[in-house]
């Protein structure tokens, strides 16, 4: 029963934290392998966890995503979904063995990311001012294929692509992003699903518990400061990786 209240919370938390600021995956994936859930089964959960945090910041960022054309929006949805495919798939190729000596450092690589976050986007705002098409379906597809793969930071290498890349406002590359990510793990889980990857027995009530972080995430996002939830989350980030990291050492 403790093991379960502890994942309801962490799924709650981490739906609440990518409405907000992103990074939930450092909240579930964790308390889903200290729960004694195999590698590649506790990243496929923590994605099904997750579902309803990037569906309700795509609600938010619906005014946003009104303004982007159709044609462009559904070009970029096809990559989303062709890059995930092939991560996903990857997944389940990989063993839990090779994955779980993967973990600390696509850990690292996503504490990373996320802790750059703020200078990434601005030096990709600076490299903006026109759209190519090439470069953005091209790098759409990357970085989807990592998000069916693993997927923490994904959010934060979308808006870089989109700010260098194109010329959107922030605000509009917010709006793509939600729209792209929620894609990219709807297609993920139902491979994961169709393979036998997904715990049900935590993942449905986790489930449950990350709408609700959702919903109160997406509520709370205009009021909240955003910058204040990403600080603590990379706080519990990086404690996180330097955790795996030592333990891989030992």
């Amino acid at each position: 029963m403790t093991t379960l209240l502890i994942l309801l919370l962490a799924s709650m938390l981490g739906g609440a934290a990518n409405a907000l600021a992103g990074g939930g995956t450092f909240l579930v994936f964790p308390a889903l392998l200290l729960a004694g859930v195999a590698p590649i089964k506790a990243n496929a959960t923590a994605s099904l966890a997750l579902l309803p945090g990037a569906i309700a910041s795509a609600w938010v960022y619906r005014e946003a995503v009104r303004a982007i054309s159709g044609r462009f929006l559904a070009i970029m949805a096809a990559a989303s979904l062709a890059g995930s495919l092939v991560g996903s798939m990857l997944l389940m190729s990989t063993s839990n063995h090779t994955f779980s000596k993967l973990v600390p450092w696509l850990l690292l690589m996503a504490a990373s990311v996320f802790s750059a976050a703020p200078w990434l986007r601005k030096a990709a705002a600076r490299l903006g001012g026109h759209q190519s098409m090439i470069l953005l379906v091209a790098g759409q597809f990357f970085v989807a294929g990592y998000g069916g793969y693993f997927g923490a930071g994904m959010g934060v290498l979308m808006m870089a692509l989109y700010l260098a890349a194109s010329e959107m406002n922030v605000h509009t590359a917010a709006g793509l992003r939600t729209v792209c990510a929620a894609a990219i793990n709807v297609l993920a889980i139902g491979i994961f699903a169709w393979k036998g990857a997904v715990d049900y027995n935590a993942g449905v009530p986790m489930l449950l518990a990350g709408i609700v972080g959702g919903y109160w995430g997406a509520k709370a996002v205009k009021r909240l400061n955003a910058e204040g939830v990403r600080r603590g989350i990379l706080i519990y980030a990086w404690g996180l990786t330097a955790w795996f990291l030592v333990r891989m050492a030992i």
